[in-house]
């Protein structure tokens, strides 16, 4: 698995696995540091990441390597029992492309590749194996049509009851055997220790998410090209430190994922002493436009928080905030000029006060660059959509 446990039990990370960075540019591609540790920690985070941008960037490979660095030690069978690339097809109307059907005709179940990869899991979870589940172009469809059940799953989760509800698969009695001979039952959880990861374009023939889906993931945005290889910058500080023992920290907790809960918002607040204050004046600014945000996302945050501090070099709350108002509040930002221009402006001025005391003054205004703003990436992606606002009078996080 590229990973075992020492005579005392501790868990280790073997050498051919220790840098990631290195793994991804041996097999030809270049992404940031940076995007590579904050795909990571989002993982780590939540299991549903959903990775936008403009087509060809790498979206699916970021998520497509990283199964395979995790499992390059696993037989053929290992990995396929374990990983699954599903492409989205436009005429999913529900759950049927991902989770099957009983066919009255031969008489078996007809199982997709998700739900193959479910049933060899079944009884396995705590292992200490992540899975993973990419779902390629998943907005040709409505997700909210065929992955309802898997979003319902993964916000009824509670730390004593890790699979969640349970999904009805048939109404009979006995299990079900599939045309591999694998058999199914009647009803089914959704083991915690499966990561799903959304590639999404956005074009004419795709449709666009809804809150309640944007609600439970981290969306990283793809939308840079680069021809030539940049010198480590500003935007690569956000790197893993020691990373052998960070990567162990990390596939540890994916193989043993627990539910964020508000243990985690009270164990950030104590290690982050400007996070409630920096927090509580976001939700009062967004507040009065219905824009503002729930305890799920704060204990998601939270838990983000406490991971970074563990695995990132050089830590800095400012960051990784930065980067959770980035993933996990601007992706709910869809709509006219006459409902967001105000409340961007306001987010704006936001992000660029040194104190993050709401200062009317800044409204419409600038202020300073983005880089020195004190959350630059959410400056810069709000200073982007207010543009589109004010040229289309429309604007999107997702583009």
């Amino acid at each position: 698995m590229g990973y075992h446990l020492d005579e005392a039990g501790e868990f280790i990370l073997d050498l051919d696995l220790s840098n990631i960075y290195s793994f991804y540019r041996a097999k030809g591609f270049r992404f940031s540091s940076e995007v590579l540790t904050r795909y990571l920690l989002s993982l780590e985070t939540k299991p549903l990441v959903i990775l936008t941008g403009i087509s060809g960037t790498g979206k699916t490979k970021i998520a497509q390597l990283f199964a395979e660095f995790i499992l390059q030690q696993e037989t053929a069978e290992g990995k396929a029992a374990r990983a699954k690339f599903i492409p989205v097809r436009p005429d999913w109307l529900d759950n049927r492309g991902l989770l099957g059907f009983y066919n009255l005709l031969d008489e078996k179940y007809h199982a997709p590749p998700l739900l193959e990869l479910l049933l060899m899991a079944q009884g396995q979870h705590g292992d200490g194996k992540p899975r993973f589940v990419i779902l390629d172009e998943m907005n040709l469809a409505k997700v909210e049509q065929y992955f309802s059940d898997f979003l319902s799953i993964m916000e009824s989760r509670t730390s004593d009851k890790p699979e969640g509800e349970m999904i009805a698969l048939h109404g009979f009695a006995a299990p079900k055997e599939t045309v591999g001979g694998l058999a199914v039952p009647s009803l089914m959880g959704l083991p915690a220790d499966i990561f799903f990861t959304g590639t999404v374009n956005v074009d004419e023939s795709t449709y666009m998410f809804s809150p309640k889906v944007l609600d439970r993931a981290n969306v990283i945005e793809f939308n840079d090209v680069e021809l030539e290889p940049r010198e480590a910058a500003e935007g690569d500080r956000f790197v893993l430190r020691e990373e052998q023992q960070a990567l162990a920290e990390i596939i540890k907790a994916l193989g043993a994922y627990q539910v964020p809960s508000i243990r985690d918002y009270d164990q950030a607040a104590k290690a982050n002493p400007l996070f409630k204050g920096v927090l509580q004046g976001l939700i009062d600014l967004l507040r009065p436009y219905q824009l503002h945000f729930g305890y799920r996302v704060i204990n998601e945050i939270s838990r983000f928080l406490l991971n970074a501090q563990r695995s990132v070099e050089g830590y800095r709350f400012e960051d990784a905030f930065d980067i959770q108002v980035l993933q996990k509040i601007l992706p709910k930002f869809h709509g006219t000029q006459a409902r967001l221009k105000e409340p961007l402006e306001r987010f704006l001025a936001y992000c660029h006060a040194a104190d993050l005391a709401y200062d009317d003054s800044l409204i419409g205004k600038s202020g300073a660059s983005n880089g020195s703003a004190r959350f630059p990436r959410s400056a810069h992606k709000i200073s982007k959509m207010l543009t589109n606002l004010q040229t289309q009078g429309y604007c999107s996080f997702i583009e």
